[in-house]
């Protein structure tokens, strides 16, 4: 008998765990949807508030990679700047996902509103209850982008002020703040206002980013990469010419995202909660169907 509960139980387990990772979620409408708003289709303010995130990190994405320069206190060997080498700092990495994200979000949204019905009635007496309905492709990579550029920006944000400036080489800048504070700054705002939820298992996708992160900078020193001074480390802190170091900061990284999704997971909680509060009645209408 306990031998045949074993599996029985490792097969619920597994199928929890499924469920947790899974990018499914009802009613997906929500994807679309202000959490503040009244009624299930996306309003106009919000449509506009999303072409606003998009033109914004968008232009500054662009910004950051075109404004490139060596640092303006360097006095190191001359060295030629390769714009292309960009692409391989976590901080970018961090900004395309939230320029990402925010385009995904966009399109999210005009999707809905192109949609002449979304075949939800609010009378009770006319509610019918159709089968649990797949959550669109679309959705599920918004939801999956905007899970981890959140978790994303937040470590940028607190592991280059902490262990990566340098005022020696890094200028404070408007586009250094907009780069290491503002993404922080836009992804709390979306926390704020977007209605989808936040899952508390989907931190193994932000960590999984992180360690992707650790493997290329391994990957990209191993085949005799450098930074944008011709330097082999991208950032100091992560030289795998010192391998256990290297491993200890991305093993530091990936339990930082972990907290990071943690903070994002109960703000978002902290929303709904408040939106339920303060909004009963369109609350109510943003979540049918809920089954």
């Amino acid at each position: 008998m306990k031998k045949s509960c074993k599996p029985a139980m490792l097969g619920r387990v597994w199928a929890a765990s499924r469920r947790a990772l899974s990018l499914e979620h009802s009613p997906p409408h929500q994807f679309a949807c202000c959490q503040w708003q009244a009624g299930h289709k996306p309003s106009l303010y919000y449509l506009t508030y999303r072409w606003l995130v998009f033109l914004t990190v968008t232009s500054i994405a662009v910004a950051s990679f075109a404004c490139q320069r060596l640092p303006r206190l360097y006095k190191g060997p001359k060295v030629e700047l390769n714009y292309f080498k960009w692409f391989i700092y976590f901080t970018n990495w961090g900004y395309l996902l939230i320029a990402l994200q925010a385009a995904l979000a966009l399109a999210v949204v005009h999707r809905y509103r192109n949609e002449k019905s979304l075949n939800i009635s609010c009378d009770d007496d006319e509610i019918q209850m159709p089968r649990r309905q797949k959550t669109p492709v679309l959705c599920r990579m918004y939801w999956l982008a905007h899970t981890v550029a959140t978790d994303l920006a937040f470590v940028i944000t607190l592991v280059y002020w902490t262990l990566v400036h340098d005022p020696r080489i890094h200028e404070i800048n408007a586009l250094n703040l907009l780069v290491h504070g503002g993404n922080s700054l836009v992804m709390l705002a979306e926390l704020a206002v977007t209605a989808h939820p936040v899952r508390a298992a989907h931190a193994l996708y932000g960590a999984g980013a992180g360690l992707a992160y650790g493997l290329f900078s391994a990957l990209y020193w191993a085949l005799g990469g450098t930074d944008r001074l011709g330097l082999p480390a991208i950032y100091p802190t992560l030289d795998w010419n010192k391998p256990g170091s290297a491993f200890g900061f991305v093993a530091l990284c990936a339990v930082v995202m972990m907290f990071a999704h943690g903070v994002a997971t109960c703000l978002a909680a902290v929303r709904a909660r408040a939106a339920a509060r303060l909004r009963p009645a369109a609350h109510d209408r943003l979540a049918l169907p809920a089954h």
